[in-house]
Formats: C-alpha cells, sequence, structure tokens
C-alpha cells in the first residue's frame, strides 16, 4: 500500500465516531499518538541506560516489557501503512474509535477481547 497523504491536524483534534472510520484523519491522530508512545519509550530507555548497569537483574523484567511493547508500537503503526489498523485480529470487526483512543496498541474489539478472557479463566491458558 502507498504512504498515507501527510495532513496537518488541527492541535485539538480527536478522532469521533461521527466520522468515516479510519479516515486520513484518524489514521494521521493515530499514527501520531503511536510515534509520541515510541519515541517517549526510546527517551526513557536512554535515561535507563546512564542509570542501570549491565549486572543490574532487576531492570531486566522492565528492559523485556519496554522491549515488547516498542514492538506492539512498530505492529501498530505498520498495520497503518497496510491498511489494517482499527480492526479486530479475531473477527475483523471494528475496533472503535473510543477503544483505540483508550489504547492505541488495541488489537480486538471489546466482544472478542472478552470471549479471549473467558476462555482464558476457562481453561487457564496463558498467552
Amino acid at each position: 500500500m502507498e504512504e498515507l497523504p501527510k495532513i496537518k491536524l488541527p492541535e485539538d483534534y480527536t478522532p469521533s465516531e461521527d466520522e468515516e472510520y479510519m479516515s486520513v484523519k484518524q489514521l494521521e491522530y493515530f499514527s501520531s499518538k503511536l510515534q509520541s508512545m515510541l519515541a517517549e519509550l526510546e527517551k526513557q530507555e536512554l535515561e535507563d541506560s546512564a542509570y542501570y548497569s549491565d549486572e543490574d537483574s532487576g531492570s531486566e523484567k522492565l528492559i523485556q516489557r519496554r522491549k515488547d511493547r516498542k514492538e506492539k508500537i512498530k505492529e501498530a503503526l505498520e498495520k497503518i501503512k497496510l491498511g489494517t489498523y482499527g480492526y479486530c485480529e479475531g473477527t475483523g470487526e471494528e475496533i472503535g474509535v473510543e477503544r483505540l483512543k483508550a489504547n492505541p496498541l488495541a488489537i480486538y474489539c471489546i466482544e472478542e477481547q472478552e470471549r479471549l478472557e473467558k476462555e482464558k479463566n476457562v481453561y487457564n491458558t496463558e498467552d
């Protein structure tokens, strides 16, 4: 898929349920939000590398969580490029603007997320 046209969003813009779902404006909004999240994580990594030594085992879990989160952000940004961002990985349904505003890394619609959590509890399975 080709690159999305770059648009300048008004500073006070937030996506609305009244707009076309995953319009250029909405995709630009979420792309910007995800890029900010990625930049913040990278900034924290730099600060931590100056603070923690390599032998500091307490920071290993934190470092791994940040790596995982960075990977999820990069995957979400790639989905924006591919045109699949905002759609449930389980059902293909729209995840919903409000859910994505609350969690731009959401990959499931609420119904599918609830079904997966219920299944996990019933079968006591780990991800």
